[in-house]
This record gives C-alpha cells, sequence and structure tokens, in this order.
C-alpha cells in the first residue's frame, strides 16, 4: 500500500529542469523559484486527493474484515481528516509532526490498520514537505492539507456513522 501511495506522489519527488551538461553524464539542477514550487504543487492535488483516497480506502476494503472495525476505524480516519483541515501553528508542519497529528486524533492507536493508514498519509504528505519548505506559499500548502483531508473523507464517507455533506472545506481550514 505504501508503495502505491508513494508511486501516486512520484511527481511530488521532480524539482525544477535539470539539463545534461556535456558528454559526464552529470546533471546541472537550475534554481527552483516558488511560483514554479507552487505551480508544480497545485498542478499534482488530483493526485494528492486521489493517493490519500486509495491509501484510506485500501485499509478499509482490504485490511479491515469486520464491518464494525471497519466503520469505527473510519471514523477515526474521518477524524484525522478534520485533524489535516485544522493543522494550525505559523508553520507548515514537518512529516514528523503530520503523522503525530495524525496519530494523536486516532481513537485506537494501537490499532495496526490505523497505524499502516498513517503511515501511508505522512507518506504521501512528506514527498510534497520539500517542496513547501522550499518556497510554496501558504495558500499552496492549504490546498495540500486540503487535498489530503479531502481524499481520506472521500474514501471513508460511506462507512462513518454522520459523513458532513460536501467536506469539511468549508468548516475548517488550515491556518499558517
Amino acid at each position: 500500500m505504501a508503495g502505491l501511495v508513494l508511486g501516486l506522489s512520484g511527481c511530488a519527488t521532480t524539482t525544477g529542469s535539470s539539463a545534461l551538461s556535456g558528454s559526464s553524464g552529470t546533471t546541472a539542477a537550475t534554481t527552483t523559484t516558488p511560483s514554479v514550487v507552487n505551480a508544480t504543487v497545485e498542478a499534482a492535488l488530483p493526485l494528492v486527493r486521489t493517493g490519500a483516497a486509495v491509501a484510506t480506502g485500501a485499509v478499509l476494503d482490504f485490511a479491515v474484515n469486520q464491518a464494525s472495525t471497519r466503520t469505527r476505524l473510519a471514523n477515526e480516519m474521518y477524524s484525522a481528516a478534520n485533524a489535516v483541515y485544522s493543522l494550525s501553528g505559523g508553520t507548515f508542519p514537518t512529516p514528523a509532526q503530520f503523522q503525530s497529528s495524525i496519530m494523536a486524533f486516532g481513537g485506537t492507536q494501537t490499532d495496526a490498520s490505523y497505524a499502516a493508514f498513517s503511515t501511508a498519509i505522512a507518506g504521501l504528505y512528506a514527498g510534497y514537505y520539500p517542496k513547501l519548505v522550499a518556497g510554496a506559499n501558504t495558500k499552496t500548502a492549504i490546498d495540500l492539507l486540503n487535498a489530503i483531508a479531502g481524499g481520506i473523507e472521500d474514501a471513508t464517507q460511506a462507512y462513518v456513522t454522520t459523513p458532513v455533506a460536501g467536506g469539511s472545506v468549508a468548516a475548517a481550514t488550515a491556518q499558517f
């Protein structure tokens, strides 16, 4: 599952443009401007949302056998999406802080399925974190967090006991 998410976030690890120099085969990277970083992350947001939904859905659909466990886990994941929406503090959270927020929101932190979910979602965020610190603006960071949270909501909505129609984007937005 983590490989699938990392594959979906593959565009997160590319940087700016590079040119092959001479016959030595070495690569000289050009400087990546904030506008390029923002455009790259913004263009990848549909993949981010899909990656978050696939990771969440994979845990719910393939790692959990009992319906009651699936409902409990979906409720916890849905709550984690709300935690992602509400991240704040004036700076971009590091990947470790991001995963810690997800784990803190989970009702059953010792659950192996929830741990797999939080690791996959944190891995997705970690793929984009270098771009955030390389010059992304606040709007881009918020859009990234909202795409991740939206993907989690997309995958859990069929299982949660009281899903919120239309997602939580309007209700809670990340602040930086």
